[in-house]
């Protein structure tokens, strides 16, 4: 194998096991080895040039095995699973969804999706696809590239193509800079446009490479000196791996940062000789790395449905990465071999043959009943539709109930939590006996006390859909819902809210449907909320989410689990057609589970206050 393959392999096999770590939730800045990957995209593609006769037929039927059937089989095979391990899952946006996989939009699709909430399931085993269908795209266009450049070349220079494809990646981040500021992380993270400049930087180097030396050498004649200022950026960018996560301030540099690296790392193989220090690498070693190269893409298409399904099973933590690992690999390395007996031109000694054949069986069998279902599912977009104008509405009600607070000034200068209630009763009870009457009276009229408490509600779209029940419920409450919100928009909130005086002593947080946050982001929640009685609700369809929370409360006295993913499993009559927001019955329920979950706190308080003044008296 040449010096140069070998060293290819080597970055494909880290960043493939970058990415990996990445969505295991191990790495958080992991996402940036994308860009990586779409320049080692656009450099191998740019060598194709090399050909004497480059047939677009011959590439695009190279793409077709390599790429996109793999794909199909994934998606078909990993829906069939899910529908059948995870019976209870509801996934309004199934057919939408894999028809954006399919046709290779799924990148636009997922963009408008998060500006959209409805139009998806959060914890959909193909959130990272949006990559392969950005890769298929511009792998679908590179042969009128092709085309373009060696037209450029002849008419203009060799060198020409390689500028002007710089160019279109300067542009490309110009674009990608804009769309962050102007629409956030998603709106750059999924855009074609906005990605594409690590496509053409990687272009730009290997076109580079067609015709001329290294870059790098041309400039730094010395071998080491270029050694050392590689292995520089190496280490900026491991931290970016281990410290650029999405909500970071790291995100653009490290974004734009990544590009640049891999761009060089790639020019690094023209200007020093550190293949032939791969190459003496232990045997197993090497062998290793491209076993892993060789497998890179299977294993990406293969480690989210993977994840999701073993996550949604329930499994503990460190047998869950164990398990993800060991069936990511197994599962990449059967489609490989299925693949590759369809695709083969190599003799195979008929036992490999016979197993091949049967694993091609399996995964043809597997996306049959998938893609079955898949077609036979019913085309939920009106149902979605209606559930957006119920939204709408509610969302339009919770403005109103704003303003009318903030004309009334119904919060300020009031107290009003049952901790303030008790403490004046008792103040005013000259002895025992009549400070344990006044609690009992107190436990005896719970129910009133928490529907006139003040509450303050913050939350997701989930929150919304029950707001009108809670309005109804909790008289002076306040709810501050939104779609598509996350944790990591809960602090600003609080603060803000604690800042016009409206922020309660008692808060309940519903936040998870749209993803898990980190424990520095509860943290913040946590600091804001200190000395306050925190009510956090578990989720519905976020199984994960769901025991980070919990395992998260047993740290802080004051933060207390409303468990309604256990209070609706099985209940499906609570639930719209996407198995999370709620209709009547379940608003009703919500609700409810809201206010016993308050009320018992309350009595356990007040029973365990009752209790000390019992041990006093007979003290005496």
């Amino acid at each position: 194998m040449k010096n140069r393959v070998l060293y290819i392999d080597l970055i494909r096999a880290i960043l493939c096991i970058t990415i990996l770590l990445y969505h295991m939730g191990l790495l958080k800045g992991g996402y940036l080895a994308v860009c990586s990957f779409f320049v080692l995209s656009g450099y191998l593609s740019a060598l194709s040039l090399r050909k004497v006769n480059f047939s677009a037929f011959s590439y695009y039927k190279s793409r077709l095995f390599r790429v996109y059937i793999p794909l199909v089989i994934v998606v078909f095979v990993s829906l069939g699973i899910c529908l059948l391990v995870l019976p209870d899952i509801t996934w309004i946006s199934m057919k939408q969804e894999i028809t954006s996989i399919l046709f290779c939009y799924n990148n636009f699709w997922q963009s408008s999706a998060n500006m959209d909430y409805f139009a998806r399931h959060i914890d959909s085993p193909y959130m990272h696809l949006w990559y392969v269908a950005i890769l298929l795209q511009l792998e679908l266009i590179f042969p009128l590239i092709y085309v373009a450049l060696e037209y450029i070349k002849r008419q203009f220079g060799k060198d020409v193509p390689m500028i002007i494809c710089f160019i279109v990646a300067i542009l490309s981040v110009g674009y990608f800079v804009y769309a962050y500021v102007t629409g956030g992380v998603m709106a750059s993270y999924y855009n074609t446009f906005a990605r594409c400049f690590s496509w053409f930087a990687g272009i730009a180097v290997g076109y580079w490479h067609v015709i001329n030396r290294s870059i790098l050498q041309r400039k730094i004649e010395d071998k080491k000196s270029i050694k050392y200022m590689v292995a520089v950026l190496v280490l900026v960018q491991v931290l970016f791996f281990v410290m650029g996560s999405a909500e970071s301030k790291l995100y653009l540099v490290g974004m734009i940062g990544s590009t640049l690296i891999m761009s060089i790392m790639l020019d690094f193989v023209k200007a020093t000789d550190i293949c032939a220090d791969i190459d003496k690498a232990p045997k197993l070693i090497r062998k290793l790395v491209e076993y892993i190269s060789d497998r890179s893409y299977e294993v990406f298409l293969v480690q989210y449905p993977v994840i999701f399904i073993v996550t949604n099973l329930g499994l503990s933590s460190w047998k869950k990465y164990i398990i993800i690992l060991l069936i990511t690999f197994l599962v990449a390395e059967c489609i490989k071999l299925a693949i590759n007996s369809f695709n083969s031109k190599h003799y195979l000694k008929l036992s490999i043959k016979l197993v091949c054949g049967m694993l091609l069986l399996v995964f043809l069998c597997g996306s049959c009943y998938g893609g079955y279902r898949y077609v036979s599912a019913p085309d939920l977009k009106a149902q979605q539709e209606e559930l957006e104008i119920e939204m709408r509405r509610l969302k339009q009600e919770q403005i109103r109930k704003h303003i009318e607070y903030d004309q009334e000034q119904k919060y300020q200068n009031e107290k009003q939590d049952a901790n303030y209630l008790l403490e004046n009763i008792l103040d005013n009870q000259k002895d025992i006996d009549s400070q344990i009457e006044a609690i009992e009276t107190q436990i005896s009229r719970i129910d009133q006390m928490v529907v006139n408490l003040r509450i303050t509600f913050v939350g997701d779209s989930v929150l919304l859909s029950a707001s009108e029940v809670l309005y109804e419920d909790f008289t002076k409450c306040y709810i501050d819902a939104e779609i598509g919100r996350t944790g990591y928009a809960i602090d600003p909130i609080l603060q803000y809210l604690d800042s016009r005086g409206i922020l309660s002593n008692v808060v309940v947080i519903n936040c998870g449907a749209n993803g898990d946050c980190p424990d520095y982001i509860k943290d913040e929640i946590m600091n804001t909320l200190s000395g306050k009685q925190v009510f956090w609700v578990t989720t519905s369809n976020n199984y994960s989410a769901n025991i980070s929370i919990i395992n998260y409360a047993e740290y802080h006295d004051n933060l207390h689990i409303i468990d309604w993913g256990s209070v609706s499993a099985g209940h499906s009559e609570y639930f719209d057609g996407d198995g999370i927001h709620l209709v009547q019955a379940g608003r009703e329920a919500y609700s409810q589970a809201v206010f016993d979950a308050i009320c018992n706190y309350y009595i356990e308080e007040l029973e365990k206050q009752k209790s000390e003044l019992e041990a006093q008296k007979n003290e005496n």
